[in-house]
């Protein structure tokens, strides 16, 4: 018996198109695999930036030491039922103001207001006699005054909020300085401005901290907000 012959012919034969095509198949398949192990970075949004605003000086006077800042009211256009809100974001605005060392900060409440002016509630776009200035700088020796109001209010996510406000000479009656901002938590700058402001201002206050928690809290977002507003105030020289 010949056994180198039937040896030969038990051994498995490969075609040269058939070794093509597995060669072909190993090729994709890790070509595959390698595309699932390095994932695609998404793009970071470029964080959002104040723009709404005007100023009719570059800095502050040195004689502005003291500013009578009224109580910001909501807009006539904001439904009832954000009463424990809007008294949060009082208590934040006013924290937040501070902040700036901008100048002395002498706060009205409305009742106050009402003593002084016969006012209880005063809107930024509220038109005044030049009594009105007149009486707040005799009364608390004030250079400017500050009128501020929410215009805007939407507590359930995306959160909104929209913030008007004005600084007026007591004396000239001129505007230093105004803005008119509106923060959509869903749009993805103003996202990317709140979570760099949470991660860089707030996060050392949490115990875990979580960049999103500020785009689903009003308290955080408001803070945001106001810190964003605030940073467009003329700075001292």
């Amino acid at each position: 018996m010949n056994w180198s012959k039937d040896m030969k012919t038990n051994r498995p034969y490969h075609h040269p198109a058939n070794m093509a095509v597995i060669v072909m198949l190993l090729w994709v398949l890790l070509a595959g695999t390698g595309c699932q192990t390095v994932p695609l970075a998404k793009p970071k949004a470029e964080p959002y930036q104040p723009s709404n605003y005007s100023a009719s000086r570059t800095y502050l006077a040195p004689e502005l030491v003291n500013v009578a800042v009224i109580t910001p009211e909501a807009g006539r256009n904001i439904s009832a039922g954000h009463d424990e809100t809007l008294n949060v974001l009082k208590q934040i605005y006013r924290s937040e103001l501070m902040k700036t060392h901008a100048f002395a900060v002498r706060v009205l409440d409305s009742d106050t207001l009402n003593t002084l002016t016969g006012y209880r509630k005063i809107y930024s776009d509220h038109v005044f006699s030049k009594d009105f200035f007149k009486i707040l700088k005799e009364q608390l020796n004030c250079q400017a005054v500050l009128l501020s109001e929410l215009t805007s209010l939407k507590t359930m996510a995306p959160i909104k909020m929209g913030w008007h406000m004005k600084l007026i000479d007591t004396d000239t009656l001129e505007t230093i300085w105004e803005i008119d901002e509106f923060y959509d938590a869903g749009n993805i700058h103003v996202a990317a401005a709140a979570q760099t402001y949470y991660e860089t201002q707030l996060s050392a206050a949490f115990r875990k901290p979580d960049p999103e928690l500020v785009l689903a809290s009003p308290r955080l977002f408001g803070q945001y907000t106001l810190d964003s507003v605030f940073s467009t105030l003329p700075p001292r020289k």
